[in-house]
């Protein structure tokens, strides 16, 4: 099969590997404080009940979700409505939380396997007749956990489990929705159909005249209100949306725009339209050596491992998305973590046998791991 991808679109994917690569190898900042243990126990606790209560409504959702996605073909019809995202992505994040709170210890193992499968079923529901993406946001930053944290041993059996997995999540929602990749024909056009360089290639001279830098609005959409100061958007979907560059290549793809999922975008084709070659081997190393921080940072327990395991589940979705994706919730996630450590320090202090000594000392403790914020 002719391969309608140029030399200059894998040239500049070689080089923005190659940046990315010395990124992640470069060394990451070290912490020596942490959130006192009570701190941590506690949210432990309370995102373990959070997680089991949430699992309920997360799974009507994914089951009422995938009945309606039955009869429809795939890249037609609605996606998950803001009320359904509400309650799967607070069930991710208290199922995130409580995964990086735990330790394996003595009778945590039962709960660490019913968590995982509990964040992880509604979401292989739904990629069941849905993008599979969804399923991979929830069982990926699960294994980067476990792994980092030691959890699961990585010999030889076990990477022949993981790519058994990584062939379910590539093939098993896709086979369940429709596509055919039976013969080797058909297996080629899967791939290169799920490889956006193309993309790449055709859209390196577009012209963002008249346009805000789409880079900067992908790494700022969740914290600028765009739409309500009807600024820097775009219309597609029927609707005014933040003009990141997967809005704008789908505003001008024509047979995209009808769809629900629209063209997507590339990251490499985000930084090049932003300055050219120089932009894209600073943004890859970069971008490169945040990853290789997550790796670090979800090595140990803490309040935030979810976060960065989730940013780096994002970043293997970057190739056909925006840089902005993978860093989107950090700015949500951790003040609502914040959240969560003050509603752990009211509980403490209203558990609290001493109505003298406990305040005293709680606000000491609470104040030097607010202070550190678990080193991160």
């Amino acid at each position: 099969m002719e391969d309608p991808v140029k030399h200059w679109a894998l040239c500049v994917s070689a080089l923005g590997f190659a940046a990315f690569t010395v990124g992640y190898f470069l060394p990451s900042p070290r912490f020596r404080r942490e959130l006192p243990d009570w701190t941590l126990d506690t949210c432990e606790d309370l995102a373990w009940k959070a997680t089991v209560a949430l699992a309920i409504p997360a799974m009507m959702v994914a089951v009422r979700f995938a009945w309606y996605r039955a009869g429809v073909s795939y890249g037609e019809g609605q996606g998950l409505s803001f009320l359904d995202q509400a309650v799967l992505y607070t069930h991710l994040f208290f199922g995130f939380l409580y995964l990086g709170a735990t330790e394996m210890r003595a009778g945590s193992r039962r709960r660490i396997f019913a968590a995982a499968a509990l964040i992880t079923l509604p979401r292989l529901i739904i990629s069941l007749q849905w993008g599979r993406f969804f399923f991979a946001q929830a069982v990926v930053p699960i294994l980067f956990i476990a792994i980092a944290r030691g959890w699961i041993h990585m010999g030889l059996k076990r990477w022949l489990q993981l790519g058994g997995l990584a062939l379910v999540i590539v093939f098993v929602p896709a086979i369940t929705r429709g596509d055919r990749v039976a013969d080797q024909r058909e297996l080629v056009k899967f791939f290169a159909a799920g490889s956006s360089l193309e993309r790449l290639q055709d859209n390196a001279h577009l012209d963002l005249a008249n346009r805000c830098p789409p880079l900067l609005i992908s790494l700022t959409d969740k914290v600028v209100p765009y739409q309500l100061l009807q600024i820097c958007t775009v219309e597609v979907w029927g609707q005014r949306l933040p003009a990141t560059l997967d809005r704008i290549l789908t505003h001008n793809d024509v047979a995209a725009e009808g769809t629900g999922e629209g063209t997507g975008s590339n990251f490499l084709l985000e930084l090049y339209l932003s300055g050219g070659l120089t932009v894209v081997i600073l943004g890859s190393l970069i971008f490169g050596y945040t990853d290789g921080c997550f790796v670090d940072w979800i090595g140990r327990r803490s309040l935030f491992a979810g976060i960065w395991a989730e940013c780096l589940s994002r970043s293997l979705f970057a190739p056909r998305s925006t840089v902005g994706y993978v860093y989107e919730r950090v700015p949500s996630l951790v003040p609502v973590t914040f959240l969560v450590v003050l509603i752990a320090a009211a509980c403490r202090k209203g558990s609290s046998p001493s109505s003298t000594a406990g305040p005293k000392r709680l606000s000491g403790d609470l104040n030097e791991g607010l202070s550190t914020f678990d080193g991160n």
